[in-house]
């Protein structure tokens, strides 16, 4: 029972235990890549003695010969900075390490001809009588403070001395410190970095760009889009915003001329779009052919009124004339008011169907008066965007030879 109880144990150990080795070696390895990633940007940057001692902590995390052969690009550039005979070896051994692990391809010919240029003066030196110690570059307490985003400057704390643009390196006591970065078209940030006795300790600090804004002074109505999508109806409430970068903005309100501009914004930056919509032509037209449906109704009204009118006096001498009889001169009236009555009645019904299709066709065209903004042509590049193309639609319009249907788009 002991012996099943120490096999369970062993088990649940070796699950417990196992998969926290690949974990750690994941840890290790995005570590040293930060160390790299830190060494190359004070290399870039002409900070060659910090970038010599990032790229040893990454090749002493992960010992890659590549790694080792930054390292010593480095060593040989703070050498001819700053003269130190240490440099010059620690760039030697480097060199060398690298040439063993690789034995073709690769930087190789760099390797070998700097090494031919190196070594004669690391024996020249030596054969002075110097003893020369390959150390590395001086271990100090500080903080590298690098970012992806350039140019762009950082501070550690408050102290001005410990501030300036970036790759930023500066000794520090150990311990807790704010470091914060800021760059022109992003958020600044500020992080807590911990100093570690006796290393140069690299932070990143990523930033997030800044939106650009888009501030729009229009009508109350109109529907906004931004490269084609619609994104609400005037008035908004705040400004848009927008990724930085070219955009084609629209407006469009039924009834009114489309409004097109294409901007290009900076991270952080912000345009204003003000614009009066002009009532299109479709509109004025249809504001006519309303008043003339109107204008119809009114005469079929009155047409209708003349002819109750001429029934009314009808029926009257019909009548008498039932009651009493009428005279020649009554009766050709009584017939002449029959006519009238008709012919008005006809006159109504045709002044008010006219009213009711000219009415329909004003109001056809007043509803689906909307005219969309035309994109602009596609950028020229390598790869330029296929023009978009408008959907296939069916609008009343009114022209000089009289009233109908426009059919546009494309296929």
């Amino acid at each position: 029972m002991n012996a099943a109880i120490v096999r369970v144990f062993v088990a649940l150990l070796l699950v417990t235990v196992l998969p926290a080795a690949p974990v750690r070696a994941d840890d290790q390895r995005a570590e040293a890549e930060r160390y790299f990633r830190t060494g190359e940007r004070l290399l870039n940057a002409g900070e060659f003695a910090a970038a010599a001692s990032s790229f040893e902590d990454a090749f002493e995390i992960l010992p890659l010969p590549e790694i080792a052969f930054s390292a010593a690009q480095s060593y040989r550039l703070a050498y001819v900075k700053e003269q130190q005979p240490a440099r010059l070896k620690r760039a030697v051994e480097l060199y060398r390490l690298y040439l063993e692990k690789v034995k073709s391809g690769g930087r190789v010919n760099d390797a070998t001809n700097a090494l031919l240029d190196l070594e004669p003066q690391l024996q020249r030196l030596e054969a002075g009588g110097k003893t020369i110690t390959a150390t590395p570059a001086t271990r100090t307490t500080g903080l590298m403070i690098t970012s992806e985003v350039s140019p762009a400057s950082g501070r550690i704390g408050a102290d001005p001395k410990l501030a300036g643009e970036l790759p930023l390196v500066r000794e520090v006591a150990p311990g807790k410190h704010e470091v914060t970065v800021e760059a022109k078209g992003y958020a600044p940030k500020t992080i807590t970095a911990i100093a570690v006795e006796g290393e140069l300790v690299p932070v990143e600090v990523d930033l997030v760009p800044l939106p650009a804004t888009i501030d729009l002074k229009v009508e109350r109505g109109a529907r906004i889009q931004v490269d084609g999508r619609t994104v609400g109806t005037t008035p908004l409430g705040a400004p848009l915003q927008v990724d930085a970068g070219r955009h084609f903005i629209s407006v469009t309100k039924r009834g009114r001329r489309a409004h097109a501009r294409e901007v290009e914004l900076e991270r952080g930056g912000s345009v204003t779009v003000a614009t009066s919509l002009k009532k299109t032509t479709q509109r004025k037209a249809a504001r006519y052919v309303l008043i003339s449906s109107g204008v119809l109704f009114v005469g079929a009204t009155l047409t209708g009124l003349g002819a109750l009118g001429a029934d009314g006096d009808a029926s009257d001498l019909d009548e008498r004339r039932q009651n009493g009889g009428i005279t020649e001169a009554e009766l050709a009236r009584y017939d002449e008011l029959r006519a009238e009555r008709d012919d008005l009645k006809t006159s109504m019904w045709v002044m008010g169907g006219a009213a009711l299709v000219v009415g329909a066709a004003g109001g056809l065209m007043y509803v689906f008066d909307r005219e969309d903004a035309e994109a602009p042509p596609p950028m020229l590049g390598p790869n330029p965007a296929p023009a978009a193309r408008p959907a296939l639609g069916i609008a009343p319009a009114i022209g000089p030879d009289g009233v109908g249907l426009l059919v546009r788009g494309g296929f």
